[in-house]
């Protein structure tokens, strides 16, 4: 009889043991799902952090912005070019260049109207800043050249 209540509880703690480990193999599968799951949101997550960063940076290091419209980004580095040359024309008190700078003030302005007509609202915002920070720049110039 011993051996007959013995044998019967060791086939229970068997059995026990045999869903316990089927369990704990579903547990483990749904784990490593979730864990592959976060990490792949972590990934995409990260690649944004790096590509927001570089744009940041690269912002930083030219002082232009970033724009999603290549006809924007092009009149931007054109009109830093500008400020480039009226800066160079004011520490020189250059009037010859002065003049030339007026004709090509005039026509920045001009290719101004016609980009503004396809900007997205991000650009825009961008675009704004940027020449907001430009035109006070020129003005400090404008005053030092006069004083």
């Amino acid at each position: 009889m011993k051996k007959l209540i013995l044998g019967s509880a060791l086939m229970l703690a068997f059995s026990i043991s045999f869903v316990s480990c089927k369990e704990a193999n579903d547990k483990a599968k749904k784990t490593t799902e979730e864990v592959e799951k976060a990490t792949e949101e972590t990934a995409n997550k990260a690649e944004e952090i790096v590509k927001k960063t570089e744009e940041s940076v690269e912002e930083l290091v030219d002082g232009i912005p970033s724009f999603d419209d290549a006809a924007v980004t092009e009149y931007v580095k054109t009109y830093n070019e500008y400020v480039a040359e009226y800066k160079k024309a004011a520490e020189s008190k250059d009037m010859t260049a002065f003049a030339e700078l007026g004709t090509k003030g005039q026509e920045l302005a001009t290719k101004s109207q016609e980009i503004m007509k396809n900007l997205s609202a991000d650009d825009a915002k961008k675009l704004t800043e940027y020449m907001t920070a430009k035109a006070k720049e020129l003005q400090e110039l404008a005053t030092k050249m006069t004083s």
